[in-house]
């Protein structure tokens, strides 16, 4: 019933119709434009030099062209952990899309926005709207860092916030009402995030606590738990059983208290964009960046002892614990210029930083804020990438400051002159051999060496056999097949082998940057 043409009181308006008038709403607005800001830095990270494919990134694709032809992986080739799940949701976009690096990385891409998504969901049941909807806003664009990483396909650092935001989700749900469905849903998603990547283990740990003294009641369910996430982690408990349990080999203790140092700082001021991945550079002068840390440290303890007896304490409680079963792993030492061990805790810090945005000028103001620190430190990245001023190996006297960026955007130039000396199986090092290997859609079989020592069979050099090659079966077609060696121009002088190579007459060629020694004619 209508009075005036106006919808009487109690008449709905119809979905379609509010919807329409949610998107054009100033909060539609600014959720809109934040999501175009996150597209525009996915492009320049794309198009810029830390958007350069490495062999990291190549291998996943290795993966993925093998599994199109039955040959399916547990883990990321040449490692007992990191699951090849992201490698199989690739498989359906290559046999469409073809192999690429574009069809390669839209697989992580769209894992960070469902998890943008997710944090959406988790936000409504722990901080509420509109605060939940610039959460979600907010993860596309901050942290910087996990702009730059998650345009990368590195195998499960996409999986790391989407498995967090599910599970923060699910537990949720498992307080609200503990069934056999939400409990075995949370029980499964837990058991393929640990076949996926081990590194969920830090926030699923503190979640089953907090479920626990939450709702007690869910224990009656934890048969079903178990089983479905048994279920759900059986391709890592096969694997290992066929494997002497390798993946245990990873675990252990290292520096407790170095590690809990070094998560202070610098990892955590890097992930939260006081201070830029690889460079350390300050966000801001250094009594400032420690000033602003300082109170957002006090911040979380204050308004964590506030919140203890509500639905948002789970997020304080996951990020409170976090860090001490996270320093409990000796892998968390390394890597220190890249916080890239804590992306899955990301998703809890969006979700603690988006709490003030509870009206419409503060939720602009953080998005603006955001927005800012990510142009920046994805900027200062970049020009960390593009190398060293007055080292010149390019036409801008730039120089590279680690072997990663040696390798440059398009190597077809070296694809086509390994071909024309019928080299078709060669060594190189790590960040080459695997960008040989995809680019060339595996006309050129490549793998890494070491190149520390070289025996001599039929002529042909052999170098001793790398025991961390990625690959080991391109490791023995190579070591089979007549095969080259291609080095960096910078640094072969200083490579041991070269003398003996040159001894044992193997002629030299110069493309670019690179330097190939292949074997006589009459070699094999």
């Amino acid at each position: 019933m209508t009075v005036g043409g106006n919808p009487s009181v109690g008449t709905r308006l119809p979905a379609a119709v509010t919807a329409h008038r949610s998107i054009l709403s100033r909060w539609g607005v600014l959720i809109g434009l934040t999501g175009a800001v996150g597209v525009v830095l996915r492009v320049w990270v794309y198009r810029s030099q830390q958007g350069t494919p490495n062999s990291d990134e190549a291998i996943v694709g290795l993966m993925v062209r093998h599994i199109l032809h039955g040959q399916l992986t547990t883990f990321y080739w040449g490692q007992p952990y990191g699951g090849s799940q992201e490698a199989l949701l690739t498989a359906p976009i290559f046999l469409i899309a073809g192999s690429g690096w574009l069809a390669l990385r839209i697989v992580p891409i769209l894992l960070n926005a469902l998890a943008a998504l997710l944090v959406w969901r988790v936000g409504r049941r722990t901080i509420g709207e509109p605060a939940a909807r610039v959460a979600g806003a907010l993860f596309w664009i901050w942290p910087a860092f996990n702009v730059f990483y998650l345009v990368h396909q590195f195998d499960f650092y996409a999986s790391d916030v989407v498995y967090c935001a599910l599970l923060l989700l699910l537990a949720l749900r498992v307080t609200e009402r503990p069934d056999r469905l939400r409990v075995g849903a949370f029980g499964l998603a837990l058991g393929l995030a640990f076949w996926q990547t081990s590194q969920i283990v830090p926030v699923a740990v503190p979640m089953i606590v907090w479920v626990i003294w939450r709702e007690p009641r869910a224990l009656r369910q934890l048969p079903v738990a178990v089983s479905l996430a048994l279920l759900g982690a059986l391709p890592w408990l096969i694997w290992n059983a066929g494997h002497g349990w390798q993946s245990l080999s990873q675990t252990g203790l290292g520096d407790y208290l170095r590690s809990l140092r070094l998560l202070a700082s610098p990892t955590l001021p890097m992930m939260v964009g006081l201070r830029a991945p690889y460079s350390a550079q300050l966000l801001v002068p250094s009594a400032a960046a420690y000033l602003i840390y300082a109170a957002l440290v006090l911040l979380f303890v204050y308004t964590g002892v506030n919140q203890r007896k509500r639905t948002r304490s789970l997020l304080y409680f996951v990020v409170a614990v976090f860090p001490f079963v996270f320093a409990l792993s000796p892998k968390t030492l390394a890597a220190l210029g890249r916080p890239r061990y804590i992306t899955v805790l990301t998703p809890l810090l969006v979700l603690l930083v988006a709490q003030v945005a509870t009206r419409y000028w503060r939720a602009v103001a953080l998005i603006a804020v955001a927005t800012l620190v990510s142009v920046v430190t994805l900027h200062r990245m970049n020009v960390w990438f593009n190398g060293v001023p007055g080292t010149t190996t390019n036409a801008r006297g730039l120089g590279p400051r680690h072997a990663v960026q040696w390798v440059p955007r398009n190597i077809d130039s070296l694809i086509s002159a390994l071909e024309r000396l019928k080299l078709g199986h060669v060594y190189a090092d790590y960040w080459l051999a695997y960008r040989l290997d995809f680019d060339s859609r595996e006309r050129i079989v490549a793998v890494e060496n070491a190149f520390r020592h070289v025996t001599y069979k039929h002529g042909q050099a052999i170098p001793t056999a790398d025991p961390l090659a990625r690959s080991p079966v391109y490791q023995r077609k190579v070591e089979r097949a007549r095969h080259g060696f291609v080095f960096y121009r910078q640094t072969v002088g200083t490579v041991p082998i070269v003398g003996s190579l040159i001894r044992h007459g193997y002629r030299r060629y110069t493309f670019g940057e690179y330097v190939v020694y292949a074997p006589s004619a009459t070699t094999r």
